[in-house]
């Protein structure tokens, strides 16, 4: 599967933004269908990378992963033997060093699917199949979502995943070598915790913990975790989340030094425009949460919200709020001002049901938007001007 064109990079300069959201525009060909973006170095020259999971067909098992080089100054090439085949429907991707090597490897969820797969990286930006890979997680009916951290405090990357059909999610430690042990410990969640689960520490005592997004109850669940590779819901939790629940991102939204959540709906399933909203929820710190004042953003004209992000857009150490929306081809971008509030603009896109990423690309302070364009085969990443 590897791809053997030579990388084309488009340079434009987008007018459909106000001037205060000038962009500069690098479109980057991947493999079929691009999904889901991540971003770490992958070959140790301190410059970020962007690893691209290609959904391929649905009735195949043609997923597949795109490398991309960074520069540090704005430009991307394709690693040696990339894109490489990750099975069916690569539906999310984590980086963490599983084998204690040194070097970042890959963990992705197969979609229709029972497989986790670990990917080995060599420091060099190739990778293979770890140790028992894919493995057979059991979940019902398929894992969708992955999120790695140690979760029992013995030094080695775990994996945790959902099992929506049980309203649950599963913990399977690491043995250090790349290995996923199974079976693995499953932990109530709310009910469907369907699309995606996060890992952070809620509540500051050096734990990871976990959020998922609870489609059927309107929820998002906090489960704690206490070092040991058990986990429990944070007093108050399920904690209410706008209406159907799906996508969830993490990140610090007023500067308080505790972790907040932005999360968007499942158009599908909501009650007209005005459930069509990004809900904002702010953490205290002990694994609480309460919605922002101003909270729920209306998404407006964004149709099939698929994907949320956030990042500092614009360097001045203020989180912006960047949604996919797939239907409409649009991102909606809502920058923050100083004061915390918000204001909203649009920004065409390629689009398709791909999902966006914000991420530091280069020595600028300014994050920049990446884009999976899923019908066009290729990411767009949109620098700041």
């Amino acid at each position: 599967m590897r791809n053997t064109a030579q990388v084309a990079i488009l340079f434009l300069t987008s007018s459909a933004c106000s001037s205060a959201q000038p962009f500069r525009q690098a479109i980057i060909p991947t493999g079929p269908s691009p999904r889901w973006i991540a971003v770490a170095d992958l070959n140790n020259d301190r410059n970020p990378d962007i690893v691209v999971a290609n959904a391929g067909s649905d009735s195949s098992d043609s997923g597949s992963i795109t490398v991309l080089f960074g520069d540090g100054r704005g430009a991307f090439r394709p690693a040696s033997g990339s894109p490489f085949p990750a099975g069916h429907l690569p539906n999310d991707i984590a980086l963490a060093d599983m084998n204690n090597d040194g070097h970042p490897d890959l963990i992705i969820a197969n979609h229709q699917s029972p497989f986790l797969r670990v990917f080995l990286g060599d420091g060099r930006g190739s990778f293979h199949l770890a140790p028992g890979s894919p493995v057979d997680v059991h979940s019902n009916p398929h894992p969708h979502g992955i999120a790695v951290a140690d979760f029992n405090s013995d030094g080695k990357p775990d994996a945790a995943t959902d099992s929506w059909g049980n309203n649950q999610i599963e913990i399977l430690l690491g043995d250090g070598t790349g290995r996923l042990l199974t079976p693995g410990t499953f932990f109530s969640a709310g009910h469907r915790p369907y699309e995606r689960l996060r890992t952070a520490d809620f509540n500051h005592d050096g734990h990871p913990d976990i959020v998922t997004t609870n489609l059927d109850d309107s929820t998002v669940s906090i489960l704690l975790g206490d070092g040991h590779g058990t986990l429990h819901n944070a007093a108050g939790s399920p904690f209410p989340a706008g209406a159907k629940p799906w996508e969830v991102a993490v990140g610090d939204l007023n500067q308080d030094g505790n972790s907040d959540l932005v999360i968007i709906p499942y158009q599908r399933d909501i009650n007209g425009p005005i459930e069509n909203a990004v809900t904002v929820l702010l953490g205290d710190g002990r694994g609480a949460f309460h919605p922002m004042p101003g909270s729920p953003l209306p998404l407006g004209d964004c149709r099939g919200p698929n994907s949320i992000a956030t990042g500092d857009l614009g360097g001045n150490g203020l989180r912006s709020i960047v949604v996919a929306c797939a239907e409409s081809r649009t991102l909606r971008i809502y920058r923050q001002a100083p004061a915390g509030t918000f204001n909203a603009t649009n920004l065409p896109i390629a689009g398709g049901w791909g999902s966006v990423a914000v991420a530091r690309l280069t020595s600028d302070s300014r994050a920049a938007i990446i884009t999976a364009n899923a019908d066009a085969g290729s990411i767009t990443i949109y620098f700041p001007k």
